[in-house]
């Protein structure tokens, strides 16, 4: 289990590198294999001219379940399209993206492709970089975390309750101070 969690760690560190080159930022940037996962993607338009729409492709073993955010959203053969009003140069804007992860997908670095859609039929390509972690190495961390902290409440109970008995008995047997 802890082999698993340092891979993860490992992998997630490898991944970080990959959105610093990216045009578009992606939180959180871990995947779990089996699972579902929401995912905010930040988008900026460099370019001089506006931005009228992003497309959003989900590699083999990831699939797209909702697109949302404040343009309309269409969904059609695994890849999400936005749409709306343009967004002008040098600005930014925000779109979420619900994936269902097959409990099968390879672990490690995976890549979402999107494209930012402009005027005129151009369009500009970025990778998306995410790692798809193991996801039973995930819940037994979640499970051991729990059980862990479990103990912990229980421990702490038990001696405050220890405490307080002793404080009581220790109360009871003393007379009345006068002042």
């Amino acid at each position: 289990m802890r082999l698993t969690m340092l891979t993860a760690v490992c992998m997630a560190v490898l991944a970080a590198a990959g959105p610093a080159a990216s045009h578009i930022g992606v939180t959180p940037g871990l995947l779990v294999a089996g699972d579902t996962q929401m995912l905010s993607l930040s988008v900026h338009n460099d370019l001089d001219r506006p931005m009228t729409g992003l497309s959003v492709m989900a590699p083999t073993g990831v699939q797209i379940l909702r697109a949302g955010g404040n343009w309309e959203a269409v969904i059609e053969n695994g890849v999400a399209t936005w749409s709306g009003e343009p967004l002008a140069a040098n600005t930014g804007a925000s779109f979420e993206l619900d994936l269902a992860v097959d409990s099968s997908a390879p672990v490690g670095p995976l890549q979402l492709q999107a494209e930012q859609l402009y005027p005129e039929g151009g369009s500009l390509p970025w990778p998306i970089p995410v790692t798809v972690v193991p996801g039973t190495g995930a819940a037994e961390a979640s499970s051991d975390a729990t059980y862990v902290l479990a103990l912990a409440l229980i421990g702490v109970l038990v001696l405050a309750s220890i405490g307080a008995v002793a404080w009581l008995k220790r109360r009871r047997g003393r007379p009345l101070q006068e002042q």
